[in-house]
């Protein structure tokens, strides 16, 4: 169970990171989809894989989770590997943006320096994960005072709920 726990807190630091660096660029709606894109949604390719994965190692490993977890399972695809530049470069390239090269750079650098020096969810990521997200909420928070005038923080928790609600529309 704590593997799966550990996967989703890494899912987790990816969103963070990435709509902090999406804050920090002052991006578009546009843009700040690329972002997510290609920062988060690229770990989607993982349930592409796992057919794969299975048919290598058999339906039964889908359930041994320390097997599933490891660096160079074979459930990953093309774009969690250094070739994948010759996708995202050429992209970013053609739509005259580095947004596409940025965030999965920035996805990438962050799976290699949680395999191979941190481990699964360490006290490091954590930290990352806790740091990141305090300065998202300070500067969104900072906007939001300099925008709305207010200085409330439970103002600002209504705005963002607000939004969140206008969103999502019926599901909040």
């Amino acid at each position: 169970m704590r593997i799966v726990i550990d996967k989703e807190m890494l899912a987790l630091t990816h969103i963070v990171a990435s709509l902090l660096l999406i804050q920090l660029m002052t991006l578009d709606r546009n843009d700040a989809f690329v972002a997510l894109l290609f920062g988060v949604f690229i770990d989607l390719d993982h349930l592409f894989g796992l057919k794969n994965y299975a048919e290598a190692e058999g339906v039964r490993s889908l359930f041994d989770l320390d097997t599933m977890m490891d660096p160079g399972g074979r459930w990953k695809s093309i774009m969690h590997s250094p070739v994948a530049v010759m996708i995202t470069g050429p992209l970013s390239i053609a739509s005259k943006l580095a947004i596409p090269l940025i965030f999965w750079g920035v996805h990438i650098s962050m799976d290699y320096v949680e395999q191979n020096l941190l481990g699964n969810f360490s006290s490091l990521e954590a930290a990352l994960l806790v740091l990141s997200g305090f300065a998202l909420l300070s500067i969104r928070f900072s906007l939001f005072v300099e925008g709305a005038g207010a200085k409330n923080f439970r103002e600002y928790v209504r705005a963002e709920l607000r939004s969140l609600r206008s969103m999502g529309g019926a599901y909040f």
